[in-house]
Protein backbone atom coordinates (compact mmCIF):
# COMPACT_ATOMS: atom_id res chain seq x y z
CA UNK A 1 0.00 0.00 0.00
CA UNK A 2 2.93 2.30 0.48
CA UNK A 3 4.50 1.87 -2.60
CA UNK A 4 0.97 2.61 -4.68
CA UNK A 5 0.59 5.70 -2.52
CA UNK A 6 4.06 6.72 -3.41
CA UNK A 7 3.09 5.98 -7.51
CA UNK A 8 -0.35 7.89 -6.77
CA UNK A 9 2.26 10.88 -5.63
CA UNK A 10 4.08 11.03 -8.47
CA UNK A 11 1.69 11.19 -10.80
CA UNK A 12 -0.35 13.89 -9.16
CA UNK A 13 3.04 15.79 -8.96
CA UNK A 14 3.06 15.23 -12.84
CA UNK A 15 -0.76 16.25 -13.22
CA UNK A 16 0.09 19.39 -10.67
CA UNK A 17 2.87 20.45 -12.93
CA UNK A 18 0.23 21.75 -15.91
CA UNK A 19 -0.78 24.68 -13.44
CA UNK A 20 1.20 27.80 -14.19
CA UNK A 21 3.66 25.70 -16.97
CA UNK A 22 5.43 27.89 -19.38
CA UNK A 23 5.24 27.26 -22.96
CA UNK A 24 7.89 25.38 -25.11
CA UNK A 25 9.11 23.40 -21.72
CA UNK A 26 9.38 19.97 -22.19
CA UNK A 27 6.97 17.86 -19.86
CA UNK A 28 8.26 16.62 -16.93
CA UNK A 29 5.79 14.03 -16.71
CA UNK A 30 4.48 11.48 -19.92
CA UNK A 31 0.90 12.67 -18.52
CA UNK A 32 1.41 16.15 -17.88
CA UNK A 33 -1.03 18.12 -20.04
CA UNK A 34 -0.81 21.53 -21.90
CA UNK A 35 -0.68 24.61 -19.84
CA UNK A 36 -3.43 26.17 -18.49
CA UNK A 37 -4.86 28.79 -16.74
CA UNK A 38 -7.00 27.47 -14.37
CA UNK A 39 -8.13 24.32 -13.21
CA UNK A 40 -12.05 23.11 -13.45
CA UNK A 41 -13.86 20.49 -11.53
CA UNK A 42 -13.96 18.61 -14.47
CA UNK A 43 -10.52 18.42 -15.19
CA UNK A 44 -9.93 16.80 -11.74
CA UNK A 45 -12.34 14.51 -12.12
CA UNK A 46 -10.55 13.44 -15.04
CA UNK A 47 -7.04 13.94 -13.61
CA UNK A 48 -8.80 11.62 -10.76
CA UNK A 49 -9.86 8.94 -13.40
CA UNK A 50 -6.44 9.21 -14.73
CA UNK A 51 -4.55 8.47 -11.96
CA UNK A 52 -6.95 5.43 -11.31
CA UNK A 53 -6.78 3.80 -14.89
CA UNK A 54 -2.96 4.01 -14.87
CA UNK A 55 -2.92 2.39 -11.47
CA UNK A 56 -4.72 -0.56 -12.42
CA UNK A 57 -2.41 -0.85 -15.27
CA UNK A 58 0.80 -0.66 -13.22
CA UNK A 59 -1.14 -3.24 -11.24
CA UNK A 60 -1.14 -5.41 -13.84
CA UNK A 61 -5.22 -5.25 -14.10
CA UNK A 62 -5.09 -4.88 -17.85
CA UNK A 63 -9.26 -5.37 -18.29
CA UNK A 64 -9.84 -2.87 -15.40
CA UNK A 65 -7.35 -0.24 -17.16
CA UNK A 66 -8.67 -0.74 -20.33
CA UNK A 67 -12.64 -0.46 -19.26
CA UNK A 68 -11.50 2.95 -16.84
CA UNK A 69 -9.40 4.58 -20.27
CA UNK A 70 -12.63 3.95 -21.68
CA UNK A 71 -14.85 5.61 -19.65
CA UNK A 72 -12.96 8.57 -19.13
CA UNK A 73 -12.57 9.05 -23.00
CA UNK A 74 -15.88 8.55 -23.78
CA UNK A 75 -16.29 11.84 -21.16
CA UNK A 76 -13.55 13.56 -22.48
CA UNK A 77 -12.53 12.68 -25.99
CA UNK A 78 -9.96 15.17 -26.03
CA UNK A 79 -8.00 14.72 -23.13
CA UNK A 80 -4.26 14.15 -24.39
CA UNK A 81 -2.99 12.43 -21.63
CA UNK A 82 -5.75 9.68 -21.48
CA UNK A 83 -4.84 9.03 -25.27
CA UNK A 84 -1.45 8.42 -24.23
CA UNK A 85 -2.20 6.01 -21.71
CA UNK A 86 -4.43 3.39 -22.88
CA UNK A 87 -2.01 4.16 -26.17
CA UNK A 88 0.90 2.94 -24.09
CA UNK A 89 -1.55 0.36 -22.69
CA UNK A 90 -2.46 -1.26 -26.14
CA UNK A 91 1.45 -1.29 -26.87
CA UNK A 92 1.80 -3.12 -24.33
CA UNK A 93 -0.76 -5.55 -25.29
CA UNK A 94 0.70 -5.65 -29.24
CA UNK A 95 -2.50 -3.92 -30.38
CA UNK A 96 0.11 -1.60 -32.32
CA UNK A 97 -3.18 -0.31 -34.37
CA UNK A 98 -5.13 1.25 -31.51
CA UNK A 99 -1.82 2.27 -29.46
CA UNK A 100 -0.84 3.82 -32.81
CA UNK A 101 -4.86 5.85 -33.51
CA UNK A 102 -4.36 7.07 -29.46
CA UNK A 103 -1.10 7.41 -29.27
CA UNK A 104 -1.26 9.97 -32.87
CA UNK A 105 -4.50 11.34 -31.15
CA UNK A 106 -2.63 12.28 -27.97
CA UNK A 107 0.01 14.13 -30.31
CA UNK A 108 -2.91 16.24 -32.24
CA UNK A 109 -4.27 17.61 -28.99
CA UNK A 110 -1.22 18.16 -26.99
CA UNK A 111 1.86 18.91 -29.66
CA UNK A 112 4.45 20.07 -26.78
CA UNK A 113 4.38 16.55 -24.99
CA UNK A 114 7.87 15.09 -26.05
CA UNK A 115 6.95 12.25 -24.18
CA UNK A 116 3.63 11.37 -26.38
CA UNK A 117 6.09 11.83 -29.41
CA UNK A 118 8.59 9.39 -28.24
CA UNK A 119 5.67 6.62 -28.07
CA UNK A 120 4.71 7.35 -31.63
CA UNK A 121 8.49 6.92 -32.39
CA UNK A 122 8.16 3.79 -30.63
CA UNK A 123 5.68 2.28 -32.36
CA UNK A 124 6.67 3.33 -35.97
CA UNK A 125 10.07 1.06 -35.23
CA UNK A 126 7.74 -1.81 -34.06
CA UNK A 127 5.67 -1.29 -37.22
CA UNK A 128 8.68 -0.79 -39.19
CA UNK A 129 7.29 2.03 -40.65
CA UNK A 130 10.66 4.04 -41.20
CA UNK A 131 9.72 6.84 -43.00
CA UNK A 132 7.06 8.32 -39.77
CA UNK A 133 10.07 7.21 -37.62
CA UNK A 134 12.46 9.44 -38.88
CA UNK A 135 10.02 12.31 -39.61
CA UNK A 136 8.73 11.64 -35.50
CA UNK A 137 12.70 12.36 -34.64
CA UNK A 138 13.34 14.97 -37.17
CA UNK A 139 10.28 16.99 -35.45
CA UNK A 140 11.62 15.63 -32.26
CA UNK A 141 15.15 17.20 -32.89
CA UNK A 142 13.46 20.49 -33.98
CA UNK A 143 11.25 21.26 -31.22
CA UNK A 144 14.04 20.31 -28.76
CA UNK A 145 17.41 21.40 -30.51
CA UNK A 146 19.23 20.96 -27.18
CA UNK A 147 18.05 17.09 -26.11
CA UNK A 148 21.29 15.12 -27.62
CA UNK A 149 20.10 12.18 -27.29
CA UNK A 150 17.65 12.79 -29.83
CA UNK A 151 19.68 13.00 -32.23
CA UNK A 152 21.32 9.76 -31.56
CA UNK A 153 17.83 8.08 -32.08
CA UNK A 154 17.10 10.15 -35.21
CA UNK A 155 20.81 8.65 -36.42
CA UNK A 156 19.34 5.45 -35.70
CA UNK A 157 15.78 5.64 -37.54
CA UNK A 158 18.24 6.54 -40.30
CA UNK A 159 20.47 3.88 -39.90
CA UNK A 160 17.19 0.86 -39.43
CA UNK A 161 16.02 2.61 -43.12
CA UNK A 162 19.22 2.00 -44.46
CA UNK A 163 20.13 5.50 -45.16
CA UNK A 164 23.60 5.89 -44.02
CA UNK A 165 24.22 9.35 -45.37
CA UNK A 166 21.46 10.45 -43.24
CA UNK A 167 22.47 8.73 -40.28
CA UNK A 168 25.79 10.67 -40.23
CA UNK A 169 24.45 13.68 -41.22
CA UNK A 170 22.42 13.43 -37.65
CA UNK A 171 25.16 13.14 -36.26
CA UNK A 172 26.96 16.33 -37.99
CA UNK A 173 24.12 18.03 -36.40
CA UNK A 174 25.11 17.10 -32.64
CA UNK A 175 28.94 18.16 -33.91
CA UNK A 176 27.56 20.95 -34.70
CA UNK A 177 25.83 22.36 -31.99
CA UNK A 178 27.49 20.28 -29.17
CA UNK A 179 31.36 20.37 -30.55
CA UNK A 180 33.51 17.20 -31.04
CA UNK A 181 32.23 14.87 -28.91
CA UNK A 182 33.95 10.41 -28.24
CA UNK A 183 30.34 8.99 -28.77
CA UNK A 184 29.63 10.81 -32.21
CA UNK A 185 32.83 10.54 -33.87
CA UNK A 186 33.10 6.82 -32.96
CA UNK A 187 29.96 6.18 -34.20
CA UNK A 188 30.59 8.08 -37.74
CA UNK A 189 33.52 6.33 -37.91
CA UNK A 190 31.78 2.88 -38.04
CA UNK A 191 29.44 4.51 -40.27
CA UNK A 192 32.08 5.43 -42.38
CA UNK A 193 33.82 2.21 -42.54
CA UNK A 194 30.57 0.27 -43.03
CA UNK A 195 29.94 2.04 -46.33
CA UNK A 196 33.87 1.14 -47.09
CA UNK A 197 34.84 4.87 -46.99
CA UNK A 198 38.21 4.55 -44.89
CA UNK A 199 39.46 8.29 -45.46
CA UNK A 200 36.30 9.65 -44.02
CA UNK A 201 36.23 7.42 -40.81
CA UNK A 202 40.27 8.37 -40.58
CA UNK A 203 39.04 12.07 -40.63
CA UNK A 204 36.92 11.54 -37.56
CA UNK A 205 39.54 10.13 -35.51
CA UNK A 206 41.60 12.92 -36.54
CA UNK A 207 39.28 15.21 -35.20
CA UNK A 208 39.37 12.88 -32.15
CA UNK A 209 42.85 13.23 -31.49
CA UNK A 210 42.89 16.77 -32.31
CA UNK A 211 40.12 17.49 -29.81
CA UNK A 212 41.33 15.13 -27.00
CA UNK A 213 45.00 15.07 -27.40
CA UNK A 214 45.95 13.59 -23.66
CA UNK A 215 43.81 10.69 -24.63
CA UNK A 216 46.37 8.17 -26.68
CA UNK A 217 43.74 5.53 -27.63
CA UNK A 218 43.30 7.86 -30.68
CA UNK A 219 46.20 9.24 -32.04
CA UNK A 220 47.76 4.96 -31.54
CA UNK A 221 45.08 4.12 -33.68
CA UNK A 222 45.87 6.50 -36.54
CA UNK A 223 49.60 6.17 -36.03
CA UNK A 224 49.04 2.01 -36.74
CA UNK A 225 46.88 2.52 -39.66
CA UNK A 226 49.55 5.35 -41.46
CA UNK A 227 52.32 2.77 -40.28
CA UNK A 228 50.70 -0.48 -42.13
CA UNK A 229 50.33 1.90 -44.95
CA UNK A 230 54.02 2.89 -44.73
CA UNK A 231 53.67 6.41 -44.16
CA UNK A 232 56.00 6.79 -41.53
CA UNK A 233 55.59 10.53 -41.80
CA UNK A 234 52.06 10.78 -40.44
CA UNK A 235 53.00 7.85 -37.76
CA UNK A 236 55.74 10.04 -36.44
CA UNK A 237 53.26 12.36 -35.90
CA UNK A 238 51.07 11.13 -34.04
CA UNK A 239 53.40 8.92 -31.58
CA UNK A 240 55.34 11.97 -31.16
CA UNK A 241 51.71 13.14 -29.94
CA UNK A 242 51.69 10.18 -28.04
CA UNK A 243 55.07 10.54 -26.26
CA UNK A 244 54.89 14.14 -25.37
CA UNK A 245 51.35 13.63 -23.62
CA UNK A 246 52.42 10.00 -21.67
CA UNK A 247 56.49 10.18 -21.53
CA UNK A 248 56.48 8.10 -18.31
CA UNK A 249 54.30 5.62 -20.09
CA UNK A 250 56.91 2.23 -21.51
CA UNK A 251 54.81 2.27 -24.61
CA UNK A 252 54.86 5.32 -25.76
CA UNK A 253 58.70 5.86 -26.03
CA UNK A 254 58.62 2.04 -27.80
CA UNK A 255 56.03 2.75 -30.24
CA UNK A 256 58.17 6.31 -31.24
CA UNK A 257 61.37 3.64 -31.52
CA UNK A 258 59.77 1.46 -33.78
CA UNK A 259 58.53 3.96 -36.31
CA UNK A 260 62.05 5.79 -36.31
CA UNK A 261 63.71 1.30 -37.13
CA UNK A 262 60.76 1.84 -39.42
CA UNK A 263 62.24 4.90 -41.29
CA UNK A 264 65.76 3.97 -41.33
CA UNK A 265 66.96 6.53 -38.78
CA UNK A 266 68.86 4.23 -36.37
CA UNK A 267 70.05 6.47 -34.08
CA UNK A 268 66.61 7.84 -32.53
CA UNK A 269 65.46 4.29 -32.71
CA UNK A 270 67.75 3.40 -30.07
CA UNK A 271 67.48 6.52 -28.05
CA UNK A 272 63.69 5.98 -27.76
CA UNK A 273 64.11 2.30 -26.86
CA UNK A 274 66.54 2.74 -24.13
CA UNK A 275 64.12 5.53 -22.63
CA UNK A 276 61.41 2.65 -23.14
CA UNK A 277 63.18 -0.18 -21.26
CA UNK A 278 64.63 2.05 -18.67
CA UNK A 279 61.59 3.39 -17.41
CA UNK A 280 61.08 2.07 -13.89
CA UNK A 281 57.88 -0.30 -13.99
CA UNK A 282 56.67 -2.36 -16.75
CA UNK A 283 57.34 -6.27 -16.58
CA UNK A 284 61.39 -7.43 -17.20
CA UNK A 285 60.25 -9.97 -20.17
CA UNK A 286 58.57 -7.10 -22.15
CA UNK A 287 61.48 -4.77 -21.98
CA UNK A 288 63.75 -7.91 -23.12
CA UNK A 289 61.17 -8.93 -25.82
CA UNK A 290 61.50 -5.28 -27.10
CA UNK A 291 65.72 -5.43 -27.34
CA UNK A 292 65.32 -8.94 -29.02
CA UNK A 293 62.66 -7.62 -31.54
CA UNK A 294 64.38 -4.32 -32.22
CA UNK A 295 67.89 -6.64 -33.00
CA UNK A 296 66.08 -8.64 -35.75
CA UNK A 297 66.83 -5.67 -37.76
CA UNK A 298 70.45 -6.33 -39.92
CA UNK A 299 71.08 -2.62 -39.96
CA UNK A 300 69.62 -1.67 -36.61
CA UNK A 301 72.11 -4.84 -35.09
CA UNK A 302 74.89 -4.18 -37.24
CA UNK A 303 74.94 -0.54 -35.31
CA UNK A 304 73.98 -1.13 -31.97
CA UNK A 305 73.87 -4.47 -31.14
CA UNK A 306 76.80 -4.47 -28.83
CA UNK A 307 75.02 -1.36 -27.03
CA UNK A 308 71.54 -3.32 -26.78
CA UNK A 309 73.64 -6.33 -25.25
CA UNK A 310 74.53 -4.00 -22.58
CA UNK A 311 71.02 -2.29 -22.04
CA UNK A 312 69.91 -5.97 -21.78
CA UNK A 313 72.74 -6.61 -19.13
CA UNK A 314 71.67 -3.31 -17.17
CA UNK A 315 67.56 -4.38 -17.77
CA UNK A 316 68.54 -7.64 -16.22
CA UNK A 317 70.54 -6.14 -13.29
CA UNK A 318 67.40 -4.36 -12.26
CA UNK A 319 65.10 -7.60 -12.24
CA UNK A 320 64.68 -10.92 -10.51
CA UNK A 321 64.40 -14.47 -11.90
CA UNK A 322 60.71 -14.78 -11.37
CA UNK A 323 60.27 -11.98 -13.30
CA UNK A 324 59.75 -14.15 -16.58
CA UNK A 325 63.03 -12.14 -18.53
CA UNK A 326 65.23 -15.28 -18.22
CA UNK A 327 64.59 -17.13 -21.77
CA UNK A 328 64.51 -14.04 -23.76
CA UNK A 329 67.88 -12.88 -22.15
CA UNK A 330 69.37 -16.20 -21.93
CA UNK A 331 68.86 -16.03 -25.80
CA UNK A 332 70.34 -13.35 -25.94
CA UNK A 333 73.87 -14.10 -24.04
CA UNK A 334 73.54 -17.35 -26.31
CA UNK A 335 74.25 -14.79 -29.86
CA UNK A 336 76.96 -12.98 -28.02
CA UNK A 337 78.66 -17.01 -27.09
CA UNK A 338 78.62 -16.12 -23.63
CA UNK A 339 77.21 -19.44 -23.05
CA UNK A 340 77.68 -19.98 -19.34
CA UNK A 341 75.91 -16.89 -18.37
CA UNK A 342 73.10 -18.19 -20.81
CA UNK A 343 72.81 -21.38 -18.94
CA UNK A 344 72.09 -19.99 -15.65
CA UNK A 345 69.19 -17.72 -17.33
CA UNK A 346 67.75 -21.08 -18.81
CA UNK A 347 68.00 -22.78 -15.73
CA UNK A 348 66.13 -20.22 -13.84
CA UNK A 349 63.16 -20.32 -16.52
CA UNK A 350 62.99 -24.06 -16.21
CA UNK A 351 63.00 -23.67 -12.59
CA UNK A 352 59.48 -21.82 -13.04
CA UNK A 353 58.38 -23.17 -16.36
CA UNK A 354 59.25 -26.63 -17.22
CA UNK A 355 56.47 -27.16 -19.82
CA UNK A 356 58.50 -25.48 -22.83
CA UNK A 357 60.71 -27.48 -24.60
CA UNK A 358 62.41 -24.87 -26.18
CA UNK A 359 64.17 -23.95 -23.35
CA UNK A 360 65.23 -27.15 -22.24
CA UNK A 361 66.85 -27.33 -25.55
CA UNK A 362 68.34 -23.99 -25.45
CA UNK A 363 69.79 -25.30 -21.95
CA UNK A 364 71.14 -28.34 -23.56
CA UNK A 365 72.82 -26.70 -26.60
CA UNK A 366 74.35 -23.86 -23.96
CA UNK A 367 75.71 -26.52 -21.63
CA UNK A 368 77.09 -28.31 -24.72
CA UNK A 369 79.07 -25.24 -26.31
CA UNK A 370 80.39 -24.07 -22.80
CA UNK A 371 82.08 -27.39 -22.13
CA UNK A 372 80.19 -27.66 -18.80
CA UNK A 373 79.95 -30.57 -16.75
CA UNK A 374 79.06 -33.79 -17.90
CA UNK A 375 76.89 -34.84 -15.43
CA UNK A 376 74.61 -31.79 -15.42
CA UNK A 377 74.68 -32.25 -19.29
CA UNK A 378 72.92 -36.15 -18.82
CA UNK A 379 70.98 -34.67 -15.83
CA UNK A 380 69.38 -32.24 -18.04
CA UNK A 381 69.24 -34.13 -20.99
CA UNK A 382 67.53 -37.27 -19.13
CA UNK A 383 64.88 -34.96 -17.40
CA UNK A 384 64.13 -33.57 -21.08
CA UNK A 385 63.65 -36.64 -22.37
CA UNK A 386 61.41 -38.02 -19.88
CA UNK A 387 59.55 -34.34 -20.17
CA UNK A 388 59.42 -34.48 -24.33
CA UNK A 389 60.18 -38.20 -25.49
CA UNK A 390 59.26 -37.48 -29.23
CA UNK A 391 62.34 -34.81 -29.18
CA UNK A 392 65.53 -36.10 -30.76
CA UNK A 393 68.39 -33.80 -29.33
CA UNK A 394 68.05 -35.00 -25.38
CA UNK A 395 68.40 -38.50 -26.63
CA UNK A 396 71.71 -38.37 -29.21
CA UNK A 397 73.34 -36.00 -26.04
CA UNK A 398 72.49 -38.92 -23.71
CA UNK A 399 73.80 -42.19 -26.46
CA UNK A 400 76.91 -39.66 -26.75
CA UNK A 401 77.75 -38.99 -23.22
CA UNK A 402 77.22 -42.48 -22.51
CA UNK A 403 79.90 -43.89 -25.05
CA UNK A 404 81.79 -41.36 -24.00
CA UNK A 405 81.86 -42.78 -20.69
CA UNK A 406 82.21 -46.53 -21.70
CA UNK A 407 78.63 -46.79 -20.80
CA UNK A 408 77.55 -49.29 -23.98
CA UNK A 409 74.30 -50.44 -22.48
CA UNK A 410 73.29 -46.88 -21.93
CA UNK A 411 74.33 -46.04 -25.04
CA UNK A 412 72.54 -48.57 -27.03
CA UNK A 413 69.29 -47.77 -24.98
CA UNK A 414 69.56 -44.10 -26.29
CA UNK A 415 70.72 -44.65 -29.68
CA UNK A 416 67.47 -47.12 -30.40
CA UNK A 417 65.34 -44.57 -29.21
CA UNK A 418 67.31 -41.72 -31.78
CA UNK A 419 66.46 -44.84 -34.08
CA UNK A 420 62.96 -45.09 -33.78
CA UNK A 421 62.66 -40.87 -33.91
CA UNK A 422 64.81 -40.31 -36.48
CA UNK A 423 66.55 -43.21 -38.25
CA UNK A 424 67.46 -41.27 -41.62
CA UNK A 425 69.35 -38.33 -39.44
CA UNK A 426 72.61 -38.24 -40.28
CA UNK A 427 74.09 -37.59 -36.92
CA UNK A 428 72.19 -40.19 -35.36
CA UNK A 429 73.40 -42.83 -38.52
CA UNK A 430 77.12 -41.69 -37.46
CA UNK A 431 76.77 -42.00 -33.52
CA UNK A 432 75.00 -45.49 -34.32
CA UNK A 433 78.01 -46.58 -35.98
CA UNK A 434 80.45 -45.09 -33.51
CA UNK A 435 78.50 -47.24 -30.80
CA UNK A 436 78.61 -50.62 -33.04
CA UNK A 437 82.36 -50.19 -33.26
CA UNK A 438 83.44 -49.19 -30.14
CA UNK A 439 80.59 -51.75 -27.87
CA UNK A 440 81.18 -54.73 -30.46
Amino acid sequence: MKKNGIIILLICAGLAGCAGGKKGVQPTSPYQRAPIVEVTEEELSNDSSLIDATMQQLLGNQEESLERYRALLRKSPKYAAAHFGIGKLFFSMGWLDSALYHTKTACQLDNSNHWYKIQLASIYEHTRDEKNLTATWETLVSQYPDETDYYYSLSNAYLLAGDVPKSIEALDRVEKRFGVTEAVSLQKQKLWNAIEKPEKARKELEKLAEAIPTEPRYSAILAESYMQEKNYAKALQYYTQIYENNPENEAAPISLASCYLAMGDMHNAYRYLRRGVLLTGGECRYKMVYISEFLRNQKFFASYSRKCFLLADTVASRCTENDGYTMVYGQMLAAQERYEEAVTQFKAYIKTDKSQYAAWEALLISEERANMDQGMLLEDARQASELFPLHLRPYLILARGYLDRGDCKQANFYIERCLMIAPKEDAVKQLNQQIKQRCQ
